[in-house]
Protein backbone atom coordinates (compact mmCIF):
# COMPACT_ATOMS: atom_id res chain seq x y z
CA UNK A 1 0.00 0.00 0.00
CA UNK A 2 1.02 3.27 -0.86
CA UNK A 3 0.88 6.42 1.14
CA UNK A 4 -0.01 9.76 0.16
CA UNK A 5 1.75 12.54 1.77
CA UNK A 6 -1.93 14.95 2.74
CA UNK A 7 0.24 18.22 2.93
CA UNK A 8 2.33 17.90 -0.52
CA UNK A 9 -1.17 16.41 -2.13
CA UNK A 10 -2.68 19.79 -0.52
CA UNK A 11 -0.49 21.98 -1.81
CA UNK A 12 -0.30 20.43 -5.54
CA UNK A 13 -4.18 20.61 -5.01
CA UNK A 14 -4.07 24.46 -3.98
CA UNK A 15 -1.26 25.31 -6.65
CA UNK A 16 -3.36 23.65 -9.43
CA UNK A 17 -6.60 26.33 -8.37
CA UNK A 18 -3.96 29.24 -7.99
CA UNK A 19 -2.66 28.54 -11.75
CA UNK A 20 -6.78 28.88 -12.82
CA UNK A 21 -7.13 32.09 -10.46
CA UNK A 22 -4.09 33.58 -11.81
CA UNK A 23 -5.65 32.83 -15.74
CA UNK A 24 -8.81 34.73 -14.41
CA UNK A 25 -7.07 37.48 -13.00
CA UNK A 26 -4.50 38.35 -15.56
CA UNK A 27 -1.09 36.96 -13.84
CA UNK A 28 0.32 33.99 -11.86
CA UNK A 29 1.16 34.15 -8.56
CA UNK A 30 4.85 34.40 -7.61
CA UNK A 31 6.90 30.91 -6.77
CA UNK A 32 3.94 28.98 -8.71
CA UNK A 33 5.89 27.33 -10.94
CA UNK A 34 9.33 25.88 -10.36
CA UNK A 35 12.44 26.70 -12.49
CA UNK A 36 12.57 26.14 -16.00
CA UNK A 37 8.70 24.79 -16.47
CA UNK A 38 7.21 23.11 -20.00
CA UNK A 39 4.27 24.04 -21.60
CA UNK A 40 2.25 22.70 -24.34
CA UNK A 41 -0.87 23.91 -25.68
CA UNK A 42 -3.37 22.99 -28.40
CA UNK A 43 -2.99 25.79 -30.55
CA UNK A 44 0.84 26.64 -30.05
CA UNK A 45 1.77 23.26 -29.38
CA UNK A 46 5.20 23.52 -27.07
CA UNK A 47 5.81 27.31 -25.90
CA UNK A 48 9.30 28.32 -26.06
CA UNK A 49 10.61 30.67 -23.35
CA UNK A 50 8.61 32.15 -20.84
CA UNK A 51 5.87 32.94 -23.52
CA UNK A 52 2.92 30.95 -21.25
CA UNK A 53 3.77 33.21 -18.50
CA UNK A 54 2.11 36.22 -20.54
CA UNK A 55 -0.76 34.59 -21.73
CA UNK A 56 -3.06 35.14 -18.13
CA UNK A 57 -2.23 39.05 -19.14
CA UNK A 58 -3.19 38.62 -22.77
CA UNK A 59 -6.66 37.01 -21.66
CA UNK A 60 -7.29 39.76 -19.71
CA UNK A 61 -6.32 42.46 -22.54
CA UNK A 62 -8.62 40.30 -24.53
CA UNK A 63 -11.56 39.78 -22.18
CA UNK A 64 -12.41 42.37 -19.68
CA UNK A 65 -14.58 40.97 -17.71
CA UNK A 66 -12.01 37.58 -17.66
CA UNK A 67 -11.95 34.57 -18.87
CA UNK A 68 -13.33 32.37 -15.89
CA UNK A 69 -11.89 28.78 -15.63
CA UNK A 70 -14.00 26.62 -13.74
CA UNK A 71 -12.45 23.16 -12.58
CA UNK A 72 -14.93 20.47 -12.12
CA UNK A 73 -13.12 17.85 -11.64
CA UNK A 74 -9.49 17.44 -10.23
CA UNK A 75 -7.15 14.02 -9.93
CA UNK A 76 -3.74 13.82 -8.22
CA UNK A 77 -1.57 10.91 -8.22
CA UNK A 78 1.73 11.61 -7.64
CA UNK A 79 3.43 14.35 -9.46
CA UNK A 80 1.13 14.91 -11.58
CA UNK A 81 -2.68 15.90 -11.70
CA UNK A 82 -5.37 16.07 -14.44
CA UNK A 83 -7.83 18.74 -14.62
CA UNK A 84 -11.36 18.78 -16.25
CA UNK A 85 -12.01 22.23 -16.93
CA UNK A 86 -14.43 24.82 -18.06
CA UNK A 87 -14.34 28.39 -19.76
CA UNK A 88 -16.25 31.21 -20.74
CA UNK A 89 -15.68 34.95 -21.21
CA UNK A 90 -17.07 38.14 -23.09
CA UNK A 91 -15.03 39.83 -25.87
CA UNK A 92 -15.43 42.94 -28.40
CA UNK A 93 -18.60 43.69 -26.57
CA UNK A 94 -20.92 41.00 -26.47
CA UNK A 95 -19.23 37.85 -28.42
CA UNK A 96 -19.17 34.59 -25.90
CA UNK A 97 -16.33 32.23 -25.54
CA UNK A 98 -17.00 29.31 -23.80
CA UNK A 99 -14.57 25.98 -24.27
CA UNK A 100 -13.86 22.28 -22.48
CA UNK A 101 -10.49 21.55 -21.43
CA UNK A 102 -8.25 18.79 -20.61
CA UNK A 103 -5.11 19.99 -18.63
CA UNK A 104 -2.17 18.05 -17.04
CA UNK A 105 0.47 19.48 -14.78
CA UNK A 106 3.95 17.89 -13.44
CA UNK A 107 5.10 18.57 -10.35
CA UNK A 108 8.45 19.13 -8.39
CA UNK A 109 7.62 19.47 -4.85
CA UNK A 110 4.82 22.10 -4.47
CA UNK A 111 5.27 23.86 -7.48
CA UNK A 112 3.90 23.27 -11.41
CA UNK A 113 7.41 21.96 -13.87
CA UNK A 114 5.25 21.55 -16.59
CA UNK A 115 1.41 22.13 -18.22
CA UNK A 116 -0.35 20.28 -21.00
CA UNK A 117 -3.95 22.35 -22.16
CA UNK A 118 -5.90 20.90 -24.38
CA UNK A 119 -8.73 22.16 -25.96
CA UNK A 120 -11.41 22.29 -29.17
CA UNK A 121 -9.90 24.31 -31.30
CA UNK A 122 -12.73 24.96 -33.36
CA UNK A 123 -14.38 26.56 -30.54
CA UNK A 124 -11.76 28.92 -31.11
CA UNK A 125 -13.17 31.85 -33.75
CA UNK A 126 -10.24 33.41 -36.27
CA UNK A 127 -11.72 36.72 -34.97
CA UNK A 128 -10.25 35.23 -31.45
CA UNK A 129 -7.10 33.95 -32.47
CA UNK A 130 -6.12 36.76 -34.41
CA UNK A 131 -6.62 39.05 -31.11
CA UNK A 132 -4.70 36.34 -28.79
CA UNK A 133 -1.86 35.81 -31.32
CA UNK A 134 -1.24 40.28 -31.51
CA UNK A 135 -2.00 40.05 -27.96
CA UNK A 136 0.74 37.52 -27.41
CA UNK A 137 2.95 38.98 -29.66
CA UNK A 138 3.32 42.59 -27.80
Amino acid sequence: MILQSQPVDEARRQAVRAFFDGLTAGAFPPALFAPAPLFWTTLSGPMVGNAYFRVPAMLARIFPDGLNFTVEELILEGERAAAAVRSEGRFDGDSLYSNDYAFFFNFVGAQISSVAEHFNPLRVSPALSERMRVALAD
